[in-house]
């Protein structure tokens, strides 16, 4: 090829893509279409309706069975006034599509806004009574965006006759009726919703919530489960509403009727049922937990939930006990006797481990027989394949042992290997906390001082409270004396305290007071007495002393604490959650900066009622 005819191929081949990539006349309008488009939607947003409407008009003459076109034209005329025009547009869209029955909705809105109500109702009734079953979801969806639930309901209810299905369309309905206020039939709607489709209930607790929160709602929906039960024998998804229902209203022993009847009609393992009592504790409600574990216990030793059952059953037992007012001696022997009941039947194992150390427990702090309490405690830390955080915690508890028998050394021996087992674990601070009060027990109190300085920055929010609190209390208490006897003597009493030697505590803050009656420690005192007070459940006395902190030291350091306290004790003592409410919201009104804030807030919440998590 020569080089005048590749010359002449090259411009050939250079003008057919310049020609090629020149955008054809379609392409061209149709740019110009989606430019249009986005800028009407632009006007129509902004309520700037004449504009919209220019640009619609001519979009909708392109495209004249475009629906979206032609609905965004009829409301930018509305949205000017321009009722006449818009029904013009309407009435030609009506010829053109004569089957579209949501066209009679469009009329019927424009005789609503012109105020002509009986032309509105007479073509929404037409729109509802020439439906087909194809044009139920978008007419439903049209009168519920244009606010007429009630039209919704209707169409919907039409496409259950349709659709030979009582249950059809059973969540759109619901939201109707929400709309409208209707309770009864929200709930209806929303149980024929769980009894369709079970796997959304779900969907179903979450929208009942507000339900369930009043007392007329609570009523109403038992009222229709209970028929539907009685009703409906089949569908077990009711009674899985009703428990949940009665839950949210912490009737814990209705729903627990309930989730046994479920596990017995499914032939269930009792999953349910453990999950159910493990909440059921949580709220300190025993006898619930307690039937729900003993039911499981019934089921027999091969259910896979029988060893956990009575693990747990053991444990709600022992705090049952020990959290009334008035065990006895007697009460704590005979959940000795349990536990080695338990013990009997299913060994000392990994699997019952975490109950041997609750014995230990029992004998060092109910019964104080420490030969005992060290022995069990010691079966724990030297049992074979037991998880290391379980030996830790028992070696806590071990060294605490040692300390109420005065075998100090022992002590912080096991505290230090513990703090070595643990080095970077919350376990770890605990016993680095447990040797600096031993320190501050036997007077070293800047030794303490050192370890507590570094506890202030502990992950544990629990330990660096109280890391922060007993250094604050050396450092403002030990700096005022020109010797440290008082503090030593202070410091002793709160050691037999923890030894369980209540007397001879009293005498020594006895002694204190005594030798240094206006001693800057007077607070302190009268703190330390209330501890003791409610140690021996002598809970008036622990409010006594603690009215008098906040009386007398009203501008002290233990008044957030006092009122904290007496909050406690009225919250689950005295079993008055309104006077509890008052000191803990006394706290978040006074008390900035306090360290009981967040606990308080949370507290003060829960006995409001409302939803803490």
């Amino acid at each position: 090829m020569n080089s005048k005819i590749l010359f002449i191929s090259i411009l050939f081949v250079l003008f057919s893509s310049i020609v090629a990539a020149q955008p054809t006349k379609k392409d061209q309008k149709m740019l110009q279409q989606q430019t249009d488009m986005s800028l009407a939607q632009q006007y129509f947003q902004n309520g700037d309706f004449e504009k919209a409407s220019l640009l619609y008009a001519t979009l909708y003459e392109d495209s004249p069975k475009n629906n979206f076109l032609y609905r965004q034209y009829v409301k930018s005329l509305m949205g000017m006034h321009q009722y006449e025009e818009a029904e013009k547009i309407v009435r030609r869209q009506m010829k053109n599509n004569k089957n579209d029955v949501s066209l009679l909705m469009d009329l019927g809105l424009i005789y609503k806004e012109t105020e002509q109500a009986d032309k509105a109702t007479e073509q929404f009734e037409e729109a509802v009574k020439n439906a087909r079953q194809e044009d139920i979801g978008n007419l439903g969806n049209l009168f519920t965006n244009n606010n007429l639930s009630n039209y919704a309901i209707a169409i919907y209810k039409k496409g259950r006759q349709l659709n030979n299905d009582p249950l059809s369309y059973a969540y759109e309905l619901a939201l109707a009726y929400q709309r409208e206020g209707d309770t009864e039939n929200l709930i209806s709607s929303f149980l024929d919703y769980a009894e369709k489709t079970p796997e959304q209930v779900g969907t179903v607790y979450y929208n009942l919530q507000k339900v369930v929160a009043t007392e007329a709602g609570m009523e109403a929906l038992q009222s229709q489960l209970y028929a539907r039960i009685q009703e409906k024998q089949d569908e077990i998804i009711f009674i899985e509403i009703l428990a949940w229902a009665l839950k949210q209203q912490k009737d814990f022993e209705g729903a627990m009727v309930q989730v046994k009847a479920l596990d017995r009609r499914r032939n269930e393992d009792g999953k349910r049922i453990m999950e159910l009592a493990q909440q059921a504790f949580t709220e300190k409600l025993y006898d619930v937990a307690i039937d729900g574990y003993e039911y499981i216990i019934g089921k027999g030793t091969d259910n896979r939930y029988y060893v956990p059952a009575k693990v747990e059953l053991l444990h709600v037992r022992n705090e049952k006990v020990t959290e009334s007012d008035n065990y006895t001696t007697e009460d704590i022997n005979n959940l000795l006797n349990d536990y080695q009941t338990f013990f009997n039947l299913l060994g000392k194992n990994t699997g019952t481990v975490n109950a041997l150390y609750e014995m230990s427990v029992l004998y060092a702090y109910y019964l104080n027989d420490l030969d005992k309490a060290i022995a069990v405690a010691q079966e724990v830390v030297d049992m074979p394949n037991v998880d290391n955080r379980v030996k830790g915690k028992a070696k806590l508890s071990l060294g605490d042992y040692y300390l109420m028998k005065n075998e100090v050394w022992e002590a912080t021996l096991l505290y230090s290997q513990v703090d070595k087992m643990f080095k970077d674990d919350i376990l770890g601070e605990e016993a680095r906390f447990r040797n600096a009060k031993l320190s501050y027990f036997n007077g070293e109190f800047d030794w303490a001082q050192s370890q507590l300085d570094i506890l202030k920055a502990s992950t544990s929010e629990l330990i660096s409270n109280d890391a922060i609190e007993l250094s604050t209390f050396i450092i403002e208490n030990l700096g005022l004396d020109t010797t440290a006897n008082t503090m030593e003597m202070y410091a002793r009493a709160e050691l037999l305290i923890a030894q369980n030697q209540y007397p001879q505590a009293l005498a020594t803050l006895d002694s204190i007071q005594q030798l240094y009656p206006d001693h800057v420690l007077a607070d302190d005192i009268l703190m330390t007495r209330s501890k003791i007070a409610i140690k021996k459940r002598d809970y008036k006395t622990a409010e006594n002393y603690l009215n008098t902190i906040i009386e007398k030291y009203k501008d002290g350091i233990l008044v957030d604490n006092s009122l904290f306290m007496l909050g406690e004790l009225y919250e689950r003592q005295f079993n008055n959650p309104q006077k509890a409410m008052e000191y803990y919201q006394d706290i978040l009104l006074t008390q900035a900066g306090s360290l009981f804030m967040a606990e308080a807030r949370k507290r003060y919440r829960k006995l409001r009622g409302d939803k803490v998590y």
